[in-house]
Formats: C-alpha cells, sequence, structure tokens
C-alpha cells in the first residue's frame, strides 16, 4: 500500500517535471536536486540515531553472552547497497562527475527499487526494539524511511530524464570508470554490521603487533596507494569529489555507531571518532588553517591506533570493525588532500594553527569530561556513563606508559568533580611532543616523494626527446598536476 502510493507520487512528479521541463528554469532543477540530497543525507544520519532490530542479525555469534544465528543476505546485500546511495546521491548532484551519476542512474535506482519490493521486510526490522539507540514511535519510522526511497527514486529519474544523462555507450573508458569503480565503492562504503550478518563472528581477534594488525596495517596502506595512482592525474573537480566521497561516507559511518550504543561515551570527543567531522567540515569550508589543525593532529593520532589497537572482540565484530574503518580513514583522508593537491603542504605557520585547535580541544575535552563523569558518579544514569576523552579520566594512557603511573595519584576532588591536573599536562605534552616529530617525518617523506617525481618527469622528457612514444604509438604521460590555483611540487 505505502510502496505502491510512493510509486504514484513519483511517477506523477516525473510526469510534470517532463511535460513543463522547458518551461522550468535549470538553476530550480538543480537547487531542487541539492536539497533533496541533503535531506537524503540527514535523514541517513537521523536514522543512525533510531535503534534498528537488524544489527542483531549475526550469523552464528556470540554478543553480551547471547548467542545469534540470525542470516539475512538479502537485506544484508539491499543495506549495504543503500549505504553507497547515501555517498553517491550527493557526489552525482553536487559535482560534474560522469561516473557518480552513471552510479546513480544504473546502480543506486534499482537498489531503491528492490528496496520496495522488500519494503515489508525491512521495516519489521526498523520496527522491532533493538534495545538499542532511540525508539521512535512507527508512523515517524515509516515516514523516515518512505521520504529516502522517495529521494532514492526521483532524483536518479531526474538526473536522467530531465537532465539528459545517458550512459556513453561508444566510450570505452565510461565501462572502465563504472565496472572498475564500482566494486570499490562498494568496498569503502560498506556498513559497519555488515560482516557480522554475512560471515558471523570469529573468537580469533586482533592484538598489537599481531599478524592481523599488520595485514591491517598493509590494507590501509594499499588503499591509499590506489586511490592516490588513479586519481593523482585526475582534474581538480575528481580529485576534490573522491576526498567529499570519502569524507561523507565517514561521516555517516561514525554516527552509525549509535545503532548499537547511545550514550556520553560515545559522543565525538575522542580525537579520531571527531576527525570523522572534522575532515568533511574542513574539506567544505575549504580553510587551510583549519585543515592544518586535522593534518597534524588526526593523522598523527590515527598512526597510533595502528599500533595500540584498543579492540577486545572478535575480528569481524561491530566495534572491531568500527575500529579499523574509523582510524583508517581519518588517517587516509588528510594525507590523500595534501597528495592530491586540494591543501596545501603544512608550511611554518602549520604548527601553530595546530597548536591553537589542539589547545581548545584539550581543555573541552577536560572540562566536558570532569563534568560528564560528575553526573555518572552522581547519578548512575545510563547515558551518563563514565567517559575518558583523550584518555584523561583513567589509566589506559598510564598503562602503555607505566612512568606516568605516579601522577595519578595527584588529584584534586571538588564536592562531584574530579581531575588529575599533573596527568593530564603531562598527556597534553606528550601527544604534542609527538605531533611535532610526527610533522618532521612527514616533511622529510613529502620531500622524497618531490625527488621521485621529478626523476620521473626526467624520464618522460627524455623518452620524448628520443621518440619513444611515437616510435610505441603511446600517450606521452601526464608530466604534472594542472598549474591552475595549486601549488606545484
Amino acid at each position: 500500500m505505502y510502496c505502491l502510493i510512493l510509486v504514484l507520487i513519483v511517477a506523477l512528479i516525473l510526469s510534470s517535471l517532463l511535460v513543463f521541463k522547458n518551461k522550468i528554469s535549470k538553476n530550480y532543477i538543480d537547487i531542487g536536486l541539492k536539497v533533496a540530497v541533503i535531506v537524503l543525507f540527514v535523514l541517513g544520519n537521523i536514522r543512525s540515531f533510531l535503534n534498528d532490530n537488524f544489527i542483531w542479525v549475526i550469523n552464528g555469534g556470540t554478543y553480551g553472552e547471547i548467542y545469534y544465528e540470525k542470516i539475512d543476505i538479502i537485506q544484508s546485500l539491499l543495506r549495504w547497497g543503500h549505504c553507497l546511495t547515501y555517498v553517491v546521491l550527493p557526489c552525482a548532484v553536487f559535482f560534474k562527475v560522469r561516473t557518480y551519476k552513471n552510479f546513480a542512474v544504473y546502480f543506486c535506482f534499482f537498489v531503491a527499487v528492490f528496496e520496495l519490493i522488500f519494503f515489508n521486510q525491512t521495516m519489521e526490522y526498523f520496527l522491532t526494539d533493538s534495545t538499542r539507540a532511540i525508539y521512535a514511535p512507527a508512523w515517524f519510522r515509516y515516514v523516515e524511511y518512505l521520504l529516502e526511497l522517495f529521494i532514492c527514486l526521483i532524483v536518479p529519474l531526474v538526473i536522467r530524464f530531465v537532465q539528459g544523462h545517458k550512459f556513453d555507450l561508444k566510450n570505452k573508458k565510461e565501462y572502465i570508470n563504472f565496472f572498475g569503480l564500482l566494486p570499490l565503492a562498494l568496498i569503502i562504503v560498506m556498513p559497519v554490521y555488515l560482516l557480522q550478518s554475512i560471515f558471523g563472528f570469529t573468537d580469533r581477534k586482533m592484538k598489537p603487533l599481531s599478524m592481523e594488525n599488520f595485514v591491517w596495517i598493509i590494507i590501509i596502506f594499499v588503499f591509499a596507494a590506489v586511490i592516490y595512482f588513479l586519481f593523482r592525474f585526475k582534474d581538480r573537480e575528481k580529485r576534490y569529489s573522491v576526498l567529499v566521497f570519502l569524507s561523507l561516507y565517514l561521516f555517516i559511518h561514525y554516527n552509525s555507531i549509535y545503532l548499537m550504543d547511545l550514550n556520553a561515551s560515545r559522543l565525538p570527543f575522542q580525537l579520531c571518532n571527531l576527525g570523522a567531522y572534522l575532515v568533511l567540515i574542513a574539506l567544505l569550508i575549504k580553510k587551510q588553517s583549519f585543515f592544518n589543525f586535522v593534518l597534524l593532529a588526526n593523522v598523527p593520532g590515527a598512526t597510533i591506533a595502528f599500533v595500540a589497537v584498543d579492540v577486545s572482540q572478535g575480528l569481524l565484530s561491530f566495534w572491531n570493525i568500527h575500529f579499523y574503518i574509523e582510524h583508517m580513514w581519518v588517517f587516509i583522508i588528510p594525507i590523500l588532500a595534501v597528495a592530491l593537491k586540494i591543501f596545501e603542504r603544512p608550511k611554518k605557520n602549520a604548527f601553530k594553527h595546530f597548536l591553537i585547535g589542539y589547545t581548545i580541544y584539550f581543555l573541552v575535552c577536560a572540562i566536558s569530561g570532569v563534568i560528564l563523569n560528575s553526573f555518572f558518579y552522581e547519578e548512575n544514569h545510563l547515558f551518563f556513563n563514565k567517559v575518558n576523552y583523550f584518555y584523561m579520566f583513567d589509566n589506559k594512557v598510564a598503562s602503555f606508559l607505566p612512568f606516568l603511573a605516579f601522577t595519578r595519584n595527584y588529584a584534586i576532588v571538588l564536592s562531584d568533580y574530579a581531575f588529575y591536573p599533573l596527568y593530564m599536562l603531562l598527556v597534553y605534552a606528550l601527544f604534542l611532543m609527538y605531533c611535532l616529530i610526527f610533522n618532521y617525518f612527514y616533511v622529510m617523506f613529502i620531500r622524497i616523494g618531490d625527488d621521485h617525481f621529478r626523476l620521473r618527469q626526467i624520464r618522460i622528457n627524455m623518452k620524448i626527446k628520443n621518440g619513444y612514444y611515437e616510435k610505441h604509438k603511446r600517450n606521452i604521460p601526464q608530466l604534472d598536476y594542472e598549474k591552475e590555483g595549486e601549488e606545484q611540487c
């Protein structure tokens, strides 16, 4: 019933747009599409705060001493495709990049069609109390999901039939981009619960400096290298759009953790968690000083997580997958933003920008942590559980750095407010020193990369001079990035 009404509304709107498209300004259509995809992205993040019983579809796994054995492959695949839709449709509307539009029209639209077919199954999960997140009324959930599906259907149809976008059947690159990049995009936007719903849990765990730990680190650098080499010589809009694509996904990925747990400790005060928001903000506002803080704070912070792995469950569990994805993209995106010439490299004033931002961040974490922990001790409320923002409120850092243990003896307690001034100051100073050292080696690494890039240019010029490309009928590789508005190597 609901689906039939939705299809009729979509058909009516599309028909009206086709009949009157010559009388409607293209600017109005563009604005309408932009508003629609922004609403879709907002709805996707709102949905992360609404409980969803699908999180308990665990293929033979135990969580909280309860064994779950349900498998739902169809629903897993539909949600995977829907997650890609959240990210692809904004990029298809805001960027003039054919690949995004092809994804929207020839993949995301059909995902939405299948979601209509399995609408009742999805709503069964969505309406059942998962005992997690927020349980909103049923009418609100119907309206929310139907509005999502409406946007997922109408936007690709408008792009195809009103704006006239077609797949270029005679262009080989169109096929390569679609069938080559679509699997990569799907791997990137994998929902945090996908692997446990398909493969289930495993008792095998990732321990610091274990084989699993090294495999994860290798995967991170492989992803970074693949994206860099695929897009390094594309025009600026394509390079910028791929970073926005990654950042939109990272943003919605972090919010998806509220499906499992919504309390004070999950708020984005940890540096890498906050990075899920900061990298997107930096790309949208395009302010170099703000990006300097993101680069010099979040990248070193994520690097610590590579070797100080903070997970306790099986490799494919919800929280473990969240940990892998979160720290991987918080590390990769700022690095790529510099490597792909979207932002300038850190200069002398970059560390000043970092220091100002870091100090403000540290004070916010210290003050909010003291206040929220006072609520926990006083009320023992489910939301106000104990927080440990920037690892300042328990012995986690001291367990890695035993020489800091003595500082935990110097506490100041005022009524319900407790803090450790010496311990906190040492955490502040140590991370500051670490970021300074990291920045030094990062600059050295950039210089080495510049030397190799210049050698590549010399080799290409020598081959051009010797007639190599003409003789073998090969295209001359691009020597450099476009020069307009960008700092060169």
